[in-house]
């Protein structure tokens, strides 16, 4: 999972494994530390495979090296962009780092990503909205004791419901870019 955001962050700039490690930090979700024990074997791993080569940093008189993706690496990118993604724990962050590595790659890729995303949050969003139904029915005949937890359940669910919206108007509005480039042949 962390070698798709981190070709896909190599595909724009090259950079440190430091960096690198800041950037999958702040991609994470939920966000959470990632230690130099994880980041340099997996860099070491992308380096064996051909994927990334490592370049001495021109500005530097410390010896600190940049990774730099390779043809092949692209290449690699291009196949986890395509795969599918499980409806998991680590399916948000999946796609959110196929957004982040998906600038290059042509518009019909790209809608095809934003629409499988779209297809797995109007899942989300359809049983978020038949729970809340039931616990909106539940709530009605509940015992005193459970008012307060069902309450509680259905505000949660007003959260998830809040997302999921949002998530599909965010993903329209990117379809909706991508139909007007193929429309003016422009990038936006």
């Amino acid at each position: 999972m962390y070698e798709l955001l981190i070709l896909g962050t190599l595909s724009s700039r090259d950079m440190s494994g430091y960096k690198l490690g800041q950037v999958l930090e702040s991609a994470l979700v939920p966000r959470r530390k990632i230690s130099n024990s994880v980041m340099y074997p997996l860099l070491n791993r992308l380096a064996d495979a051909g994927d990334i080569i490592f370049m001495p940093a021109e500005t530097d008189s410390r010896g600190k090296r940049l990774a730099r993706i390779t043809e092949q690496g692209r290449q690699h990118l291009h196949e986890m962009l395509l795969a599918p993604v499980a409806m998991d724990a680590k399916r948000e962050s999946i796609y959110l780092f196929k957004f982040k590595g998906m600038a290059d790659e042509q518009p019909a890729v790209q809608q095809q990503i934003l629409n499988e995303y779209k297809a797995a949050v109007l899942s989300d969003l359809e049983t978020y909205q038949q729970v809340y139904l039931h616990l909106q029915n539940k709530l009605k005949t509940a015992p005193t004791a459970r008012v307060n937890a069902l309450q509680w359940g259905i505000r949660r669910l007003e959260l998830q419901i809040a997302e999921s919206e949002t998530k599909i108007t965010w993903t329209n509005q990117q379809l909706a870019r991508l139909a007007s480039t193929d429309i003016d042949g422009g990038k936006h």
